[in-house]
């Protein structure tokens, strides 16, 4: 009797531990395409996820090209030359661009790409589409930006290479990952990358063609990843406060 309760006892630590989704299956932020004006709207994620990057740290590009919440291109984040292997960032952001309608209806696609102001003022990026055409975006994208609660923060994201990293140690969303890719010394431009399977698509701010990398000895030598630096910087000018710590 004893020993039928015991098995039966271990059947179902066995079977919830086998079930039971993970941390980061939990903590997938999942971000939808809105069909108003307003552009991304977050569904569920964890703050503290290594791979991903909080809500926080993006300029939405509404649809009608406005910057939303009050930003302005002043927030986009540029990389120093010290943080950015030696590379002058000019006009070249990390642009992030999902879409739920180009494809067909609710037919999901996303990549990480190359974002740039006009000289018009006008926000765009280019990205690499699903049928690995060159798309240029003007609106319902992101730019990666300074904290929107701590904007005087230091640099919390570094860049690394490596062929022992995989997709959990970089950040992005799911498989897509941003990445840098040094083209030679005079362009570098911002793309998305697998790590795992070792691809990298991206567009040339040289000639608007399509880059791709396939193979995995160019993609440890050439691309960057970026990752969170593993102490995180402080800012005593302005500590973090949440926004509802303020009501």
């Amino acid at each position: 009797m004893r020993v039928t309760s015991i098995c039966s006892l271990l059947l179902v630590i066995l079977v919830a531990t086998f079930f039971s989704p993970t941390e980061a299956g939990k903590c997938r932020g999942r971000y939808m395409e809105m069909r108003g004006g307003d552009g991304f709207v977050a569904r569920g994620g964890c703050r503290g996820l290594d791979s991903q990057i909080q809500e926080e740290y993006w300029t939405t590009v509404g649809f009608d090209g406005a910057l939303r919440d009050g930003r302005t291109t002043d927030d986009f984040l540029v990389f120093p030359e010290n943080d950015n292997n030696g590379h002058l960032q000019r006009n070249s952001f990390v642009g992030y661009w999902i879409t739920r309608s180009k494809y067909g209806e609710n037919v999901h696609y996303e990549a990480f790409g190359h974002a740039f102001i006009k000289p018009d003022g006008k926000v765009c990026g280019w990205f690499v589409g699903s049928q690995k055409e060159v798309v240029e975006v003007c609106g319902g994208f992101r730019v990666l930006s300074r904290s929107r609660y701590n904007p005087h923060q230091p640099l919390p994201f570094e860049w690394v290479q490596g062929e022992h990293l995989r997709n959990r140690d970089v950040l992005g969303f799911h498989h897509h990952k941003i990445a840098k890719y040094e083209v030679n010394g005079d362009e570098v431009l911002f793309g998305d990358a697998d790590v795992k399977a070792k691809k990298f698509n991206g567009v040339s701010i040289a000639n608007e063609q399509k880059v791709e990398v396939d193979s995995p000895e160019t993609f440890n030598r050439k691309i960057w990843l970026l990752k969170k630096k593993t102490q995180q910087p402080t800012d005593v000018r302005q500590a973090y406060r949440h926004p509802r710590k303020l009501l």
